[in-house]
């Protein structure tokens, strides 16, 4: 792509906005500036200059996107989205290793746009955050990947509930520390309707990643191999969608451990 184009598409927020605005449909002057917050004054020489590279184009009072637009701002998209990300914690992804996460799912991480960081109380370092627990809790389908022995573990395979139903997938290492450790608790997991178990037999390095109906949370180890206990969070659908593909892909590669 030209260096012209590109600045012309990057280089100013409100172009920018107004491209990924007029995705959706063509709008008037007013329209456009009443929804980017931005004065006619400021917003026509952007208009002006989108015109004069064929980006949008004027029908009536409406201002549209060029077919040549709609191409640029659908693929222009997924790209922002994932600086966000990105910049939005960027000294955490600086510090993540995203080693194991396929390269599939990394093309996708602009779905964890609405994502939370949810950084441990220094107060209450060893804790689990109130957050999680609370939406662990209210939670009724519980779809789960670990590389490591999480403090919930315990209390998950004594959960007696009758309408909970758990998947969980775990590395090797850590099948053996629960098969060593918790043999009671372990065998009374398995012997539940709707609680299954699997092995991966590969080593994942990541921490864990879970997904129920109710929200999405992912830790991932730094690059020296640390747990932190920094979380990403939401409750979207989007992100959701991404942590529930991602552990039924490692569960897909996994054998599941019968009672």
């Amino acid at each position: 792509m030209d260096k012209d184009l590109i600045d012309l598409l990057f280089m100013s927020q409100k172009r920018r906005d107004l491209l990924l605005l007029l995705k959706n449909g063509g709008r008037k002057i007013e329209d456009i500036v009443a929804t980017l917050h931005f004065t006619p004054t400021g917003m026509l020489p952007q208009i002006k200059k989108l015109k004069e590279e064929s980006l949008i184009l004027q029908e009536n009072k409406e201002y549209k996107l060029t077919p040549l637009a709609e191409i640029l701002v659908e693929k222009m998209e997924p790209l922002i989205d994932t600086l966000e990300v990105i910049e939005g914690n960027l000294h955490y992804w600086q510090e993540r290793d995203l080693s194991n996460i396929p390269y599939s799912f990394l093309e996708r991480l602009n779905e964890l746009k609405s994502c939370s960081l949810i950084k441990p109380d220094q107060d209450n370092i060893f804790e689990t955050p109130r957050i999680f627990v609370e939406k662990m809790l209210q939670s009724k389908n519980i779809l789960t990947f670990s590389s490591m022995f999480h403090p919930i573990f315990p209390e998950i395979f004594q959960n007696k509930g009758q309408n909970i139903e758990i998947t969980l997938v775990v590395t090797q290492k850590i099948y053996e520390r629960l098969k060593n450790d918790f043999e009671k608790e372990l065998e009374f997991y398995l012997a539940g309707e709707k609680m299954k178990l699997f092995v991966c037999t590969d080593e994942i390095k990541i921490a864990m990643i879970i997904k129920t109906e109710c929200f999405m949370s992912a830790d991932f180890l730094t690059s020296k191999g640390v747990f932190d206990q920094e979380t990403l969070m939401s409750t979207e659908p989007v992100p959701m969608k991404w942590a529930e593909d991602l552990i039924v892909h490692f569960k897909d590669k996994a054998q599941e451990i019968k009672g």
